[in-house]
């Protein structure tokens, strides 16, 4: 209980502190359709030139009416969802403003925010890409952003909706093309500082890390290295003994090896298991033949395992003859589809 005081005291005194200053403050006026009834959340990362905090509140919409005021110094930008929402409505802010939302139902998606041209683009790129955003469909919802990044490579709308809605981690090559096109004022650090973005910067924006040589330990004895051919496209995944669908990858990886002549096909897995005895007993069962196998023990602290930023366990990558990433994720049937592709393109 001390600890959960401790945080609110300095959460309290620290947004005192904010409002404090010069009145740093905003306010966000939501004025919907009367039917629209519930609770919102509402977080934004609060900033001044020393540095910033997470705040995160509830909007508490009742008729269609909310006045909810915050504080920051710097200007900030707010993200809003429902309880079901799966992507944000996104309100550029600045200390002093007084931002109107208004709606006609109660999805945040739908919503049109009032005042700041930036505020006004994100609505109109929002209504034009409604079904798509609501369509829950990845390669949809980042060709749309794309699209607009595209054509306007030094507009902040951009960079906010890359931030907001490009799932970077299944199309990392793509993120990595597109931040690295955006010029002028969509450039700025600030827009990923506001967003509390402390893993990117734009000077030292870099692409998924390149596959060209790892050692590890093998099941063949000692130590072998992976690396790519130049020629073929590799297939990696990241496990562990205990993933419940183990089974069902060994049989699709056998499927696989049936499907594609030992010319092509460069598949490698890693098991994260930090005893060796529990690995080598699970390759043994499986017999799983026309496949590197390694292992690791320090799991996801493992350097090799870091520099391909591995989020968690099971894992899937596919890197092209080139050793470039062009998959990346936790769908093995996506991963297979997405090698599959890179085989045939070879081919044909």
């Amino acid at each position: 209980m001390r600890m959960v005081s401790t945080v609110r005291y300095i959460f309290f005194f620290s947004l005192i502190f904010l409002l404090g200053c010069g009145k740093a403050e905003f306010s966000l006026n939501f004025n919907l359709a009367e039917s629209v009834e519930g609770n919102y959340n509402v977080v934004y990362y609060a900033t001044d030139t020393q540095g910033g905090l997470t705040v995160q509140a509830t909007a508490s919409v009742r008729e269609g009416k909310c006045l909810l005021n915050g504080a920051t110094k710097l200007p900030t930008l707010i993200s809003i969802t429902s309880r079901h929402s799966k992507l944000p409505l996104v309100v550029y802010a600045k200390r002093g403003d007084k931002i109107e939302i208004t709606g006609s139902d109660d999805n945040p998606l739908g919503w049109d925010v009032e005042g700041d041209p930036l505020n006004l683009l994100l609505s109109s790129w929002r209504h034009e890409n409604l079904t798509t955003l609501l369509s829950d469909s990845t390669d949809s919802i980042n060709a749309a952003v794309a699209r607009f990044v595209e054509t306007n490579p030094k507009d902040p709308a951009s960079t906010i909706l890359m931030l907001y809605y490009f799932n970077r981690n299944e199309q990392p090559r793509e993120y990595a093309d597109l931040m690295a096109s955006l010029r002028g004022e969509a450039r700025s650090d600030k827009w990923l500082r506001i967003t509390a973005r402390a893993d990117q910067t734009f000077n030292t924006f870099s692409y998924p890390a390149r596959l060209v040589n790892m050692v590890m330990r093998a099941n063949t004895g000692g130590i072998d290295t992976l690396s790519i051919d130049g020629k073929n496209p590799l297939l990696l995944l990241f496990w562990q003994t205990g993933y419940n669908e183990k089974k069902a990858m060994i049989d699709s990886l056998k499927a696989l090896n049936k499907e594609l002549a030992d010319s092509v096909r460069i598949i490698a897995d890693i098991c994260l298991d930090p005893d060796s005895a529990s690995w080598r007993s699970a390759i043994r069962k499986d017999s799983l033949e026309g496949v590197k196998r390694f292992w690791v023990p320090t799991s996801l602290a493992d350097p090799t395992v870091m520099k391909f930023n591995v989020p968690s366990i099971p894992y899937f990558i596919v890197f092209d003859k080139d050793g470039r990433q062009t998959f990346r994720g936790q769908q093995l049937e996506e991963a297979l589809k997405s090698y599959r592709s890179l085989v045939n393109s070879k081919d044909s």
